[in-house]
């Protein structure tokens, strides 16, 4: 080895050796919280990483490493807040005040089992994953804060190579809306690809007795521009979806209730993902942020109701079951016009009924052309009958005879079906809004139907809930349509006639009890208009 290599390998030895010392002359540590002597012996804290693996960190700062687990407790008239020091705040109960359970307990949107939520996390300039999920300190002696006429301030603090981290949480006075200002001091330093992510990972947790029909409804999503990003999970290994592009917000949605991220510049892209445990969806969301020295986000945790969501202003409403693409404006005026009318009227099963004849009157002309059209065909229905049997073999002349028929009697037979078509959508929009509305939600009507939101239950025989209105709905689904094929004695059809009934019956069994009454109404109003039109009675004139 020639006398280059040898004072090359002392010179780098040295260096080594040394390097130690250097440190701790232009990085001294800090004392911990409580001013004592003593070392963390640990040189580095593990993280691990979503793929198994883990990173080491090495904070210059010992105050971040020595801190306790802290509780903070924050209270206001619209929910009950239990609040950690992990990841610079995290909520591990979040308590609706105003919702209860079936068993009247107070509705916790937080799942007690994965609470890792409003996590930051970004790439070191050394290329390391890191996450700040340890205990912050709190700039506060407060161990409760009550929210009052005034907005309240709590604020969290760590250190990164020294450099200071915090989380700024703003708390308003009857608001579901919870302001975060995340500060950095100079992030360019420490911080790489110019970006950072804010995730809230494992979603909330089912409020539902009925936890099925809740699960079905549990979402993850992002808003890009105007598209609304995000699917369902898939059983078997954990899911995930990644999209770049101006991000609105990121949220996780269940029946009634909702968290969501709201950056106060569009973020950079967002990641949709979780995992499928048996029937149970576990959702997690984050959202890439460009890095600045102060960034501001808007939390909004609450139920789905339309007029808060819509006062932010931010598309959060998009996120909302108002029916698919062409019916959600329909959706949306639905549920406008559903809480004018309650607070005019505040019994939610009176409006229902009052919607009910309100969207009778809407649909009037289009019902008047179809039982006008209905009537007609009763009136050839005992002509038509005579050529069915005359040209029972011959299908031809059968459908010959059939378009003379109607030709002759001027009887159209798109005229019935058209209006029912241009129903649809309203129908329709009906059906979806009624059944994840979140103001039906414990609205009582009278009696035993308690809650408009669930089946109205009177009592259980044998295991089997006995449910009243779908049986009254389903016997007026079957007056009108035997009201419909009088005078046809097709036994084909009347067979199919009492087969949809069943289908229907069992269909709405487990239904809300709000949309059985609705749907109930507004056959009886239908069956009414029938009979004043005349439709369905014997005509023994062509007999």
């Amino acid at each position: 080895m020639d006398r280059k290599s040898i004072t090359g390998f002392l010179l780098i030895a040295l260096v080594i050796i040394l390097y130690p010392w250097y440190m701790s002359i232009v990085s001294p540590s800090i004392p911990n919280e409580n001013n004592t002597d003593k070392i963390n012996d640990k040189e580095s804290e593990q993280i691990e990483l979503g793929d198994n693996s883990s990173i080491s960190i090495k904070p210059l700062n010992n105050k971040a490493l020595d801190l306790k687990s802290k509780q903070l407790i924050i209270e206001s008239d619209l929910y009950t807040i239990k609040m950690l020091n992990k990841n610079g705040g995290s909520f591990v109960e979040y308590k609706l005040n105003n919702y209860t359970k079936y068993d009247s307990t107070i509705i916790d949107l937080i799942d007690p089992i994965e609470n890792d939520n409003l996590l930051l996390k970004f790439v070191s300039m050394d290329g390391e994953r890191i996450s700040l999920d340890k205990n912050w300190e709190i700039l506060s002696n407060q161990k409760k804060v009550t929210i009052g006429d005034n907005k309240e301030i709590l604020e969290f603090q760590t250190f990164y190579q020294n450099k200071l981290i915090k989380k700024i949480f703003t708390f308003y006075p009857n608001s579901y809306k919870i302001g975060l200002e995340v500060v950095f001091d100079d992030p360019n330093f420490f911080i790489s690809r110019g970006e950072f992510t804010l995730a809230w990972n494992g979603g909330l947790t089912s409020t539902e007795k009925n936890y099925k029909s809740d699960y079905q409804e549990f979402r993850g999503y992002a808003y890009l521009g105007d598209e609304l990003f995000g699917s369902k999970l898939k059983s078997g290994n954990t899911n995930s979806e990644s999209q770049n592009g101006n991000t609105n917000w990121v949220a996780i949605r269940t029946k009634y209730f909702i968290t969501s991220i709201i950056p106060s510049m569009p973020g950079l892209g967002a990641t949709i993902g979780g995992k499928l445990s048996g029937d149970r969806p576990s959702y997690s969301v984050e959202i890439h942020n460009p890095v600045m020295n102060k960034s501001q986000f808007d939390l909004y945790i609450g139920p789905m109701d339309y007029n808060r969501i819509k006062s932010l202003d931010v598309g959060l409403e998009n996120a909302m079951s108002l029916g698919w693409g062409f019916f959600k404006p329909i959706g949306r005026l639905i549920t406008w016009t559903l809480k004018t009318m309650y607070s005019v009227i505040p019994n939610y099963g009176i409006v229902v009924i009052l919607f009910a004849f309100l969207i009778k009157l809407l649909l009037n002309p289009l019902s008047i052309k179809q039982f006008k059209s209905q009537k007609k065909m009763q009136e050839i229905q005992p002509r038509l009958q005579e050529i069915k049997r005359k040209y029972k073999n011959d299908s031809v002349k059968l459908g010959r005879a059939q378009m003379q028929l109607f030709k002759d009697s001027g009887y159209n037979p798109a005229s019935a079906c058209l209006p029912l078509f241009l129903q649809m959508p309203i129908l329709i929009a009906v059906f979806t809004v009624f059944r994840t509305t979140v103001d039906f939600r414990g609205a009582p009507f009278f009696g035993w139907i308690s809650d408009l939101s669930a089946p109205d239950t009177l009592f259980t025989l044998a295991g089997i809930p006995i449910n009243i209105l779908p049986f009254f709905m389903g016997g007026t689904m079957f007056l009108q349509q035997k009201m419909m094929s009088a005078n046809n004695s097709d036994p084909q059809q009347k067979t199919i006639m009492y087969v949809m009934n069943a289908v229907f019956l069992v269909l709405f069994y487990s239904f809300p009890s709000g949309l059985n009454l609705y749907y109930a109404v507004f056959n009886i109003l239908s069956i009414a208009q029938q009979s004043y039109m005349g439709v369905g009675q014997l005509n023994t004139a062509n007999k």
